[in-house]
């Protein structure tokens, strides 16, 4: 599974990095074979004022069925990145359920 990691507005870290890559692949590892693409994106909306604006997109490409995302917010990138994994995990499993009915 090839996963492309873009910053904006915050510096993309070794160790954010390797918290997406890791969230993602647990969360995504099952379905494997049907992703072609999954590009994360994650921001800072406010910069540095606080509140509950770091942003963590995820947008998948699931074979045959086309593009998907999802996004979650939260004033940790850490917990945003985690809720964006949990949420991709549960996207792909329900569009792969569609298909099959």
């Amino acid at each position: 599974m090839n996963i492309q990691i873009r910053a904006i507005g915050i510096p993309a870290t070794e160790a954010i990095s390797a918290h997406i890559e890791r969230r993602l692949a647990f969360a995504l590892s099952r379905f494997s074979t049907q992703l072609d693409r999954v590009l994360v994106r994650f921001s800072d909306l406010n910069g540095p004022k606080g509140g509950n604006d770091k942003v963590c997109q995820v947008d998948l490409e699931v074979r045959g069925l086309g593009p998907a995302s999802v996004e979650a917010r939260d004033a940790d990138l850490y917990a945003a990145v985690d809720l964006a994994a949990a949420k991709a995990g549960r996207r792909v499993a329900h569009l792969l359920d569609r298909r099959r009915s």
